[in-house]
């Protein structure tokens, strides 16, 4: 079974539609509100929303401070990138 990882901050514009896009590729994942984590963990250096998949980045950048991912995948590049 695939680990899949939604990580994002509380106030982020786009964590709805990310959700939504996973919610309907049917896939199970797991939510990571990077509010709620210590400033040092591993997961606060990803920009919101951000998709992982196994521990490998597929939607959403590396960044130091955080930050928005402003472009989502279309439903059927999702998919596509979960190997759906």
């Amino acid at each position: 079974m695939d680990d899949i990882k939604l990580i994002y901050f509380s106030d982020c514009p786009n964590y709805e539609s990310a959700k939504n896009l996973l919610l309907n590729s049917g896939c199970d994942f797991e939510e990571v509100n990077q509010s709620d984590l210590s400033d040092n963990h591993p997961f606060k250096h990803y920009t919101s929303p951000a998709i992982l998949k196994n521990g490998e980045l597929i939607i959403g950048e590396k960044a130091d401070s955080g930050g928005c991912s402003i472009q989502l995948p279309s439903p059927a590049e999702l998919k596509m990138k979960l190997g759906l």
